[in-house]
């Protein structure tokens, strides 16, 4: 409740205790959006990489890919 009192005052939001306790909801929502957005990013990023590395091996042999790997 003083989180988003203290959040309001910044912007200039004049808020009772009955609209801060209905944006709870609304604040964990787009929390928990924003924390779903960045693990598919970062998923995205991994399967990119994992999927990169199997052509590779592929192409020229895992234990090619592998030494290369390790030499870096």
């Amino acid at each position: 409740m003083r989180l988003i009192s203290q959040i309001a005052g910044r912007f200039g939001i004049a808020i009772g205790e009955k609209e801060a306790l209905q944006a709870i909801p609304v604040i964990g929502a787009i929390g928990g959006a924003t924390i779903n957005l960045v693990f598919i990013d970062h998923f995205q990023d991994v399967a990119k990489g994992h999927f990169a590395v199997r052509r590779l091996e592929r192409t020229y042999g895992s234990e090619v890919v592998r030494a290369e790997y390790a030499a870096i």
